[in-house]
């Protein structure tokens, strides 16, 4: 008989190595718009409400909308994930810029028939 020849052993395995590919970062810029883009719409102006925070949702929806067109560019070209947050935070973006823009502009006629109507 051949006394390198081994029986297999049975309920035992050899160790093996496990190869996990590396996880795709989630771009910042991405989060970011998503983010602004929620203030934004949380800092809406209804019904005549406060102006500071029309104004701050003004903002935060430019920027929202900003951030995203920048985070499409950079998860196209790195391959990073995020996309649907950038998708999100324009959304929300733009959503919330032209509500801003719209009551803005009903505030601004309004008060400016009541002005002409009181002379």
């Amino acid at each position: 008989m051949d006394d390198n020849h081994k029986e297999p052993q049975y309920g035992f395995s050899p160790p093996t190595q496990s190869y996990a590919p590396p996880q795709a970062n989630t771009n910042g810029k991405a989060i970011a718009s998503l983010v602004l883009g929620i203030i934004s719409l949380i800092t809406l102006p209804i019904g005549g409400g406060i102006i500071l925070l029309g104004i701050i949702g003004f903002i935060s929806g430019i920027a929202a909308i900003a951030f995203a067109s920048l985070s499409f560019k950079e998860i196209k070209l790195m391959q990073m994930q995020g996309r649907g947050m950038a998708i999100g935070g324009l959304v929300c973006g733009i959503v919330a810029t032209s509500l801003n823009v719209l009551a803005f502009v009903v505030a601004f006629v309004v008060g400016f028939t009541t002005a002409m109507n009181n002379a």
